[in-house]
C-alpha cells in the first residue's frame, strides 16, 4: 500500500461489535427511552430468530428470557403501581426485581463452565453482576417511593428524612452498573435520582427560607427534567412532553404519552416552583415590573397570589401574611440577595418573626404583637399542623385564624371585624392552601399511579 512505501503505519481499524453486543445496546437503550414494549420485542425476536428453546440451556438464551423479564419489570416500575397494589398482590414489582436478582446470579454462575455462548464468558458474567447492582436499586427506589408516599398521607412530612434517604441511594449507586453497554440505563437512573434529590433539597430550603439554594436546585431539577426529556425519541412521545423554556413555566396540561413516574416528578417540580413564587414574592418582584411580575405567576401551576387576593375580595379580609419564626435558625439575613459569608444580627422580639408575605401592602405593624403573642400562646396546636388557631380580640375588634403550613412557617389571615370560629370559607381556604404549600396531594399521587 501507498502508506507502507511512505513507511507510515496503517491507523489500526476499530474491531466491529458482535450481532449480540449491539442487540444488548440497542435493547438497554430503547429502556432508557421508556420504550418498555419495544425492548421486550427486540429480545423476543431474537429468541425467535435463533430459534431459541423455551427452557433456556444456554447462558445467551437464559439473559435473553431475563432481559424480557427486565423489560416488563421497568415498565410495571414507571407506572407505579406497587405503592396502591402492594397490600393486595403477591406478583408485585419488588419481588419481580427480586426475581431477576436470582435469575441473573445463576447466569453469571454457569457462564463459567459454558461453553459455545455468543458472548465472551467473562462479558456475560460481568453484564449479569451490574444488572444485579440495578435490580438492588430499583428496590430501594421502590421503599423510598412507598416511604414517601406514607409520609405525603401525613401533615407534617419530614422532608429532611426524605432527603436524606434519596442522597444514600444516589451514594450506594454511584460507582455502580457502569458497565458501558449499560450507559444509557444509568443516565436513566441518574436522571430519576438526581431530579428526586434536587426537589428535596429545595423544598427543605424552602422550608428555612432560604432564597439561593432553593433556586439553584430548583434550577438543577428543572435542568435535568429537560435533559432527560431531550433523550426521548420524536415520535416516541406526545410533543407536549416538551418543558417550557421557563422555570416558571408549568407543565403542559395536555395529556402526554409518558410514563406516570416522568409525569409525577414534572408536577412536583411545578408545585414547588408555585412555592417558591409565594415565599420569595418580594424578592422576584424587586426584579422585574409589577405587571412582568403578575405575568410571571400566573404561568405558574398554582397562582397563590392570585388565590390569596380572590380571597380577600370575597372574605372582606384586611390582611394575610406568612409569618417565619427565625428562632434556631442556623443563618438568616432577611430579604433579597446576600454574599454567603455576610452575618448578620440575628433579630429578636418582635423581629424574630418577620413577615416573607403580606397582601395587601406591608405586613400590619398594628396587628403584629397580637400575632405574635398567639403564636407563641398556641404553639403546640399550631406545631400539629392540622389545627386551625381562632382568637378574636375585643379590645381592637379584630379576628385572627392562623395555621402552620411548614415547621417555621404559619399562614394568618386577620380581619377587622367579629367573625365566627366556624367560618367555613375561610377554614376551607387556609386548610386547602396549607395542603397546597405541603405538597400532600402531588404526594397522594403516588398511590394512584398510573391510573392518574
Amino acid at each position: 500500500m501507498e502508506s507502507e512505501k511512505r513507511g507510515v503505519s496503517p491507523s489500526p481499524s476499530i474491531p466491529p461489535i458482535s450481532r449480540e453486543q449491539a442487540l444488548l445496546e440497542t435493547f438497554f437503550h430503547a429502556l432508557s427511552q421508556f420504550a418498555f414494549d419495544k425492548a421486550k420485542d427486540q429480545v423476543e425476536k431474537e429468541k425467535e430468530t435463533k430459534r431459541l428453546p423455551l427452557v433456556s440451556s444456554t447462558p445467551w438464551s437464559s439473559l435473553l428470557v431475563t432481559l424480557s423479564h427486565l423489560a416488563s419489570a421497568e415498565k410495571t416500575y414507571f407506572s407505579f403501581p406497587f405503592i396502591a397494589r402492594r397490600l393486595f398482590r403477591k406478583d408485585s414489582v419488588r419481588d419481580s426485581f427480586k426475581t431477576l436478582i436470582v435469575e441473573l446470579k445463576k447466569i453469571e454462575e454457569t457462564t463459567h463452565s459454558s461453553t459455545g455462548s455468543p458472548l465472551e464468558g467473562s462479558l456475560l458474567a460481568e453484564l449479569c453482576r451490574h444488572l444485579c447492582q440495578f435490580s438492588q436499586a430499583r428496590q430501594e427506589l421502590i421503599d423510598f417511593y412507598e416511604a414517601m408516599a406514607m409520609m405525603g398521607s401525613a401533615t407534617n412530612v419530614k422532608y429532611t428524612d426524605l432527603s436524606n434517604m434519596i442522597d444514600e441511594i444516589c451514594q450506594r449507586h454511584n460507582k455502580g452498573f457502569h458497565h458501558p453497554i449499560l450507559d444509557s440505563l444509568k443516565s436513566s437512573f441518574s436522571f430519576e435520582v438526581d431530579i428526586l434529590s434536587n426537589l428535596l433539597k429545595a423544598q427543605c430550603d424552602m422550608a428555612d427560607w432560604r432564597f439561593l439554594p432553593s433556586l439553584l436546585h430548583l434550577h438543577e431539577s428543572y435542568v435535568k427534567l429537560s435533559s432527560w426529556c431531550q433523550f426521548l425519541p420524536p415520535g416516541e412521545l406526545s410533543t407536549s412532553l416538551t418543558r417550557k423554556k421557563s422555570l416558571f413555566g408549568s407543565t403542559p396540561k395536555k395529556h402526554i404519552e409518558a410514563p406516570f413516574l416522568y409525569q409525577w416528578l414534572g408536577k412536583l417540580q411545578d408545585a414547588l416552583v408555585s412555592k417558591f413564587t409565594l415565599y420569595f414574592y418580594y424578592i422576584l418582584g424587586r426584579q422585574t415590573t409589577p405587571m412582568d411580575m403578575k405575568s410571571l405567576i400566573s404561568r405558574a401551576s398554582i397562582d397563590y397570589v392570585g388565590r390569596i387576593m380572590a380571597f380577600i375580595r370575597r372574605s372582606d379580609a384586611f390582611s394575610v401574611n406568612m409569618l417565619l419564626d427565625t428562632h434556631q435558625l442556623e443563618l438568616y439575613q432577611g430579604h433579597g440577595y446576600h454574599f454567603p459569608y455576610d452575618m448578620k444580627e440575628k433579630p429578636s422580639g418582635l423581629g424574630a418573626f418577620p413577615a416573607i408575605f403580606s397582601f395587601p401592602g406591608e405586613r400590619p405593624v398594628g396587628h403584629w404583637p397580637n400575632i405574635v403573642s398567639i403564636l407563641l400562646d398556641k404553639v403546640h396546636e399550631l406545631n400539629a399542623m392540622e389545627k386551625i388557631v381562632y382568637f378574636f380580640d375585643n379590645r381592637v375588634q379584630s379576628t385572627y385564624f392562623l395555621t402552620r403550613v411548614d415547621p417555621r412557617l404559619t399562614l394568618v389571615v386577620i380581619f377587622n371585624s367579629k367573625r365566627s370560629e366556624k367560618d367555613s370559607y375561610v377554614s376551607t381556604f387556609l386548610t386547602e392552601t396549607a395542603a397546597l404549600l405541603r405538597n400532600t396531594k402531588v404526594f397522594a399521587m403516588l398511590k394512584q399511579g398510573g391510573k392518574n
